[in-house]
């Protein structure tokens, strides 16, 4: 990975908070972070430009080289349209992409938030040195990012990662039994932890997001039954389960590291 000695701006837009950073030379280099804002697009909007332009301010003559944004949802990366962000639904259809490029006049590149999570841990943080790896993010929702040998998988649409939405009944998802409902949460979290390691077979799953902290006590009796359901004895024994080292700007690094790939 050639480090890459430029400003660029990350920002990480979360269902309940946007964090962004500044990184140069492989570092954060400032950083700062909002509520996310609920009302409307507009105020949306308003509160971003204000985040990117307080971040800016201090560089004086120096200047940004692009922005990489993180967006929960569904998108289309190639022309930076949002298709469907489940809990910011007023951002349905906007092209952040081409918003963020005329406002400050740089290269943008967009990717969702859990991928960039993924890919500020695998570069900078817990994943370190992996190659097959999955992230996944709790908070509003669930998210996910994949890493097969050493680079990312987006699927044929741009949509993998999609965890939180892998069903665990007829008519419930992995994120309604282990997010939505409070009842054997450890039971939910280790079929679901089991169903990533049989179809992937990670080197680790790397936990984060805002509500990841909530696992921790939950984390033992998780585990032994995700090894009861994963049918390799080897990737039983094999796989790791780890929480981020980033913490809340994980994801804004994953971001700014997209000008990295």
């Amino acid at each position: 990975m050639a480090i890459n000695k430029k400003y660029i701006v990350g920002i990480d837009i979360g269902g309940s908070k946007i964090n962004a950073v500044i990184f140069y030379d492989g570092k954060v280099f400032k950083k700062a972070k909002i509520q996310t804002p609920q009302k409307n697009r507009d105020y949306f909007l308003e509160a971003l430009e204000a985040l990117v332009i307080k971040l800016i301010r201090d560089l004086g003559d120096k200047k940004i080289s692009g922005i990489g944004c993180g967006v929960a949802g569904v998108l289309d990366l190639k022309s930076g349209i949002i298709l469907n962000a489940p809990n910011l639904q007023f951002l349905n259809n906007f092209n952040i992409k081409n918003w963020l490029s005329k406002k400050f006049n740089c290269d943008v590149k967009i990717d969702n938030d859990a991928r960039c999570f993924t890919r500020g841990e695998f570069l900078f943080g817990a994943g370190k040195g992996y190659k097959n790896i999955v992230g996944i993010t709790l908070g509003t929702g669930i998210g996910g990012g994949i890493i097969i040998n050493g680079k990312m998988f987006y699927g044929a649409s741009s949509a993998a990662g999609e965890l939180g939405h892998m069903m665990m009944s007829f008519d419930k998802d992995w994120e309604f039994f282990a997010i939505k409902q409070t009842k054997n949460l450890e039971k939910y979290l280790g079929i679901g932890l089991a169903n990533i390691v049989n179809i992937l077979d990670p080197e680790i799953i790397i936990f984060g997001g805002g509500a990841a902290h909530m696992l921790k006590s939950l984390l033992a009796e998780a585990k032994k039954i995700m090894n009861k359901f994963i049918i390799s004895p080897k990737s039983k024994k094999n796989v790791k389960i780890l929480f981020g080292k980033l913490g809340e700007n994980a994801g804004a690094i994953g971001a700014a590291a997209l000008f990295y790939e």
